[in-house]
């Protein structure tokens, strides 16, 4: 084939392809929305890439002109690339767009101007390829010299195109994958968007709930002022107790709200940015960051104004009860209302009830500027810091030395405040606060080591299969029982530290001395007796008074009461509980038999106001465990992994010397079943080859309380939940400017948790560290 011939299949090649790419500029010339240009490029532009793939294919394999190959696989290619990419980059900031309108974040004028600025670029850059295939064409076109050289050049050099194909694929790939994150992104702002509504909801409610009081409040006013009617206003006083308010805002209605929402969240991997041809993609986990987000800047706020709800339910209820008294005793004495101390009452309640309602305005609105401000995709797609939780905002604390960032990563630890710490290259010292949630983060890892780690939590996960007897305290036990049924008066109580094992030996001894008639009584909660089935409230001297009247002394039933200091309320105090326990074992231990628990730290509170211990015939303490029989209990747990343990430098541990480590970890948690337990799991991790490593850890909790949350972690330690409503009780005035700050602080760093009824615990992972701290403050 002669040249002129093989120049004249080139031009006739070059020639469709022109004719494409000019029916293509064309019809981008009669777009006239950013709607139709996004479905353009998805549909048009990617069959465009398609059609100069082939083009490429049908040139690399069936050509043989030097000049074809050269032009096409060697210069258009890489011009063709330039062009696709900027196709793709519109593309992407044309989604982006569509996202930030969805969410009202960009007005009709700038929505226009990015649209014709994109289509201005993509015009002009087509222009510029065009003249590229006239200025090749031209330069090849019957010169024989340039043939020759282009066929040396090819025959020096690998042909690209294999790799140019490649990119286009790609780039196709690209347009798909930021069609289908942007419909993933529309359904993450329909869910947040119900997190709003569910946010606005909570203002609705708590302002239903102000105007219907203060409705009730004008009502009576005014039916004061002008004309007191006795009966009809203490009818309707009356009737305004009897009802039940349902439209305050409620924790659990709320947490199982969100949660819903935030359930239907996924990960995202959204494309962001492009810069040097190369595609940004942010990937994020939305259900956990949301979730994190909600639990720290939305529930306390949320809990403040619960507390206040309830605090003005009890001051309304509270004036009219004294309202409705006062009217009763005035028509039973037959006097004259005082008018004017009812309206003067009336007075006081009407101007508490405007400052709650000035107080709950301000947290609503707080709440409504958080998640209009913050529940945005559009921060996430501009490279914002996105729904972000940092130390510094959250503890309140007036010095700088936060958790510093550290350079290195640690290795497979992830903190639970989904932020990375990393090593200092340079010596920093850190302060007892930040070593302390270092600890705490170590310590709540779980991921890897969560099947493994499950063998080592207590009796309530793993069942009676891994349980190890407690010779010396069950060899109590049965003397006592065996007295019992000899028809002495006998009752037990389990005392210990917390995770000593208490609930599970009072569980065990039930079952292993008595094994039927046991009757559990828990707070709100059922029980059984003798084959009737009744609730308990926290009311324990309803629940023992339903035992005593039911018992058909045909059994001698076992009572079982874990946890003591869980039985209280706002109804029912915890001495009163008490006390009822007491004359219940002074009357009645003949014929049943008393088991109950509870920590050292309430008996020890309980003996300085009424010398609890003696009201039981027997106070077994379980705090320390026999050393044998926690290494037992560790070699049983770790068998059951059916895993040999590997030190740090991977050699296989013997099982004298897993004893060695487990009698150390023994001393060093001052032989508490428990807390030794939990301890091996804060020394071992699983690695991704299923082996498991034993390394020392070195995290220590240190002491960095303030005063007041001395004082906090004390109520916690003794009541085992807490919430804000109870501390406020408790510090009465100074609540605000003492307590609430270090309460926050708390819950920020972990050591108080959160159920889902809005109480506080302590985290198990710190608690004994904790109760070592407190006492050592209160003993000092």
């Amino acid at each position: 084939m002669n040249t002129v011939t093989k120049v004249a299949i080139q031009k006739n090649i070059l020639k469709t392809f022109q004719e494409d790419l000019q029916t293509y500029t064309k019809k981008l010339d009669t777009i006239h929305n950013r709607i139709e240009l996004k479905s353009y490029i998805a549909h048009e532009f990617k069959a465009f890439i398609e059609c100069f793939i082939v083009f490429g294919d049908e040139i690399s394999t069936t050509s043989s002109n030097a000049n074809d190959i050269y032009m096409v696989n060697y210069v258009l290619s890489e011009g063709f690339k330039i062009v696709a990419l900027l196709h793709r980059d519109v593309f992407l900031e044309l989604n982006k767009v569509s996202i930030s309108n969805q969410e009202n974040q960009l007005t009709e004028n700038q929505i226009y101007n990015h649209y014709t600025s994109s289509k201005t670029i993509l015009e002009k850059k087509l222009v510029d390829f065009n003249n590229l295939i006239v200025l090749d064409k031209n330069a090849t076109n019957n010169t024989n010299a340039v043939y020759k050289k282009n066929a040396q050049k090819i025959s020096l050099q690998k042909n690209p195109w294999d790799i140019y194909k490649s990119q286009y694929k790609t780039i196709i790939n690209q347009l798909k994958e930021i069609d289908i994150q942007k419909v993933l992104a529309f359904e993450t702002i329909v869910t947040f968007n119900n997190l709003k509504q569910v946010v606005i909801d909570i203002t609705t409610n708590h302002n239903l709930l102000v105007n219907e009081m203060e409705k009730i409040e004008n009502h009576i006013f005014n039916n004061t002022k002008d004309s007191l009617d006795h009966d009809r206003l203490y009818t309707y006083v009356d009737e305004q107790l009897a009802v039940k308010t349902t439209i305050e805002n409620k924790h659990f209605t709320f947490s199982e709200t969100v949660n819903n929402q935030i359930n239907q969240l996924q990960k995202l991997a959204i494309p962001i940015s492009a810069k040097g041809g190369l595609l940004s993609v942010r990937e994020i986990e939305l259900k956990k960051i949301t979730q994190k987000w909600f639990d720290y800047q939305i529930l306390p706020e949320f809990m403040d104004l619960v507390n206040i709800e309830t605090s003005l339910i009890s001051k309304f209820n509270l004036s009219l009860l004294n309202l409705k008294n006062s009217l009763q005793y005035s028509k039973e004495k037959q006097e004259d209302v005082k008018i004017d101390t009812i309206l003067s009452t009336l007075s006081h309640l009407k101007e508490d009830v405007k400052k709650i309602k000035e107080s709950g305005k301000i947290i609503s609105q707080s709440l409504i500027n958080k998640v209009n401000t913050k529940l945005l995709v559009t921060h996430l797609i501009q490279g914002k810091d996105f729904l972000d939780v940092t130390l510094n905002s959250s503890l309140h604390i007036e010095r700088n030395s936060i958790i510093k960032k550290i350079k290195d990563v640690f290795k497979e630890r992830t903190l639970y405040f989904n932020s990375q710490y990393k090593k200092s290259l340079q010596y920093e010292a850190l302060s007892n606060m930040e070593l302390s949630t270092q600890c705490i983060s170590h310590r709540m890892f779980q991921n890897k080591n969560t099947h493994y780690d499950s063998l080592f939590l207590n009796k309530q996960f793993i069942g009676d299969l891994f349980l190890i007897p407690r010779k010396s305290q069950e060899h109590k036990m049965k003397q006592i029982v065996a007295h019992w049924n000899e028809g002495f008066h006998k009752s037990v109580l389990i005392t210990g530290d917390r995770l000593s094992g208490r609930s599970t030996f009072l569980d065990y001894c039930a079952k292993k001395f008595f094994g039927k008639d046991i009757v559990v009584l828990q707070p709100n909660s059922d029980a059984t007796i003798d084959g009737r089935k009744f609730n308990t409230t926290n009311d324990l001297k309803e629940a023992l008074l339903y035992i005593k009247n039911n018992n058909g002394k045909s059994t001698r039933p076992i009572i079982l009461i874990d946890d003591l200091e869980l039985w209280r309320d706002d109804k029912f105090s915890f001495l009163y509980n008490i006390k009822a326990l007491v004359n219940f074992i002074e009357t009645t231990s003949d014929e049943t038999f008393v088991m109950a628990s509870t920590t050292n730290i309430m008996l020890d509170h309980l003996n300085n106001r009424m010398n609890f211990s003696d009201a039981f015939s027997r106070v077994i303490n379980i705090n320390e465990a026999d050393e044998d029989e926690i290494i037992n209990a560790i070699l049983l747990r770790h068998g059951a992994a059916h895993r040999d343990l590997f030190s740090e430098d991977l050699e296989v541990i013997s099982e004298n010397k897993i004893r060695r480590l487990s009698l150390k970890l023994c001393k060093n948690n001052a032989y508490n079943f428990g807390n030794t337990l939990q301890s091996w799991t804060f020394h071992t991790s699983v690695q991704d080859d299923e082996k498991v490593v034993f390394k020392e850890s070195f995290y220590e909790f240190l002491d960095f309380f303030t005063a007041q949350e001395i004082i906090i972690l004390k109520q916690v330690l003794v009541f085992k939940f807490i919430s804000e409503f109870s501390i406020k009780n408790v510090t009465t005035t100074s609540f605000d400017a003492e307590f609430k700050s270090a309460l926050r602080r708390l819950v920020n760093v972990k050591v108080l948790l959160r159920d889902l009824n809005g109480s506080l615990y302590l985290n198990p992972v710190v608690v004994n560290d904790v109760a070592r701290i407190v006492n050592n403050k209160i003993n000092t």
